[in-house]
């Protein structure tokens, strides 16, 4: 799409934003409440998901044609900055979604009736990261024909559509990847599957699938979408929808670590307030190490969410002036938001050290924080070892292993 075809995003859609980003704020005391019992539930619970909706959250990257504001992804990060003071798995939850969002607003127009229509869920895991097991797939008139198992459908409790990533048959060629999308109701959730370490509440469950027909309206290309392209039906002309696909995929999943790595350095800071070294019996805000710690790990935190922020209208920025970034330049993003993730993991467990026994206790919010921030930190998409190998092949003149996903 030329940069003429784009449309503005109206003033008025992001003061809309900015109010959006007051109600998750307003949020936070009510949420934090209702962590430990998310967490007990391994799910999001029904009327914690009815108020993250109430905020307005998912409107923010849905397009406007269907009632959203389809402003910039920063929006989507900040407020998910304020969910994860209070919720780590409601935060990441939050993050994916508004990523999924993007991707599902350069569907079909058709799709996009059905995904977007009044009453749906603004849920839709989208399941691309290898995660499907025994897929069988027949093409047949009009569509295909569909079945299989999947892990890690986060949120699929409150869902009520899925996207997979599937490889479809395509006459004497090679299979073609596509994503297609799925009602909830053709699922079969395994409630017992998802017993996990960290992020229990994301109810990342796995799902099966009998044998269920999905028509073509509801296809969408794999190496289109990673090329920043749109179904040709698709309606939508904000810019938000020519935001890089992975790029986008990599900051939902760092907005949620970022926030809750600020949530661990704030907890931390409130522990030491209060605690005497059981070697030395000396407060530990007296402790010149302490004192480095946690001005240290504060500022690391705020530098990393800015850097968020910027890189997001950087990109904004190039993506208007030539209308799709180049291998290199998705590189050197991709590269830069691995690299904020690891550092603020490290700068966490500086923290989380200094804290000695008192961070052993079950059921303590600190306690809690220590084993989501390093479920988090785990995902594929924020590890800067394979990121910047990809990265590094570019700048040196080779050719990408194939599957990488810049």
């Amino acid at each position: 799409m030329g940069l003429a075809q784009r449309t503005a995003v109206p003033t008025s859609m992001e003061a809309e934003a900015e109010k959006v980003l007051e109600r998750t704020a307003e949020l936070v005391p009510w949420l934090s409440e209702q962590a430990a019992r998310v967490e007990e539930a391994r799910r999001i619970p029904d009327d914690v998901a009815e108020r993250l909706f109430g905020t307005g959250f998912f409107n923010l990257t849905r397009p406007s044609r269907f009632g959203g504001l389809g402003v910039s992804p920063r929006f989507a990060w900040e407020a998910t900055f304020n969910v994860a003071l209070a919720c780590s798995s409601s935060a990441w939850l939050a993050g994916l979604t508004s990523a999924n969002i993007i991707m599902l607003g350069k569907f079909s127009a058709e799709a996009q009736r059905e995904i977007f229509a009044p009453g749906v869920s603004p849920i839709v895991p989208m399941l691309t990261g290898g995660v499907g097991q025994d897929i069988q797939i027949e093409t047949v008139d009009g569509g295909i024909s569909l079945s299989g198992r999947w892990r890690y459908a986060s949120g699929v409790d409150v869902s009520d559509w899925l996207g997979l990533l599937i490889n479809i048959p395509g006459g004497t060629g090679a299979p073609t990847a596509h994503v297609v999308l799925v009602p909830r109701s053709e699922f079969v959730i395994d409630h017992q599957s998802w017993r996990v370490m960290g992020m229990r509440g994301t109810g990342s469950k796995n799902i099966a699938l009998g044998k269920t027909f999905v028509p073509a309206h509801r296809f969408m290309n794999w190496s289109e979408l990673q090329a920043g392209n749109k179904h040709p039906t698709c309606p939508n002309t904000e810019p938000l929808y020519d935001f890089p696909l992975n790029t986008a995929n990599a900051m939902s999943v760092l907005a949620p670590t970022l926030g809750v790595a600020s949530a661990c350095s704030d907890e931390c800071v409130k522990i030491m307030r209060a605690r005497v070294s059981s070697g030395n019996q000396q407060a530990q805000i007296n402790d010149k190490i302490a004192q480095v710690d946690a001005g240290g790990s504060a500022a690391t935190m705020s530098l990393l969410r800015d850097f968020l922020i910027s890189e997001t209208a950087m990109i904004e920025e190039r993506i208007g002036q030539v209308g799709v970034l180049t291998p290199e330049e998705r590189g050197l993003s991709r590269t830069k938001i691995a690299i904020a993730s690891r550092q603020a993991l490290s700068s966490t467990q500086r923290l989380f050290a200094a804290l000695g026994g008192s961070l052993l206790p079950e059921g303590t919010r600190i306690e809690r924080l220590f084993r989501d921030i390093h479920a988090m930190s785990s995902h594929f998409l924020l590890q800067p070892e394979p990121i910047s190998e990809a990265y590094g092949r570019l700048l040196l003149g080779l050719e990408l292993a194939p599957g990488t996903r810049l």
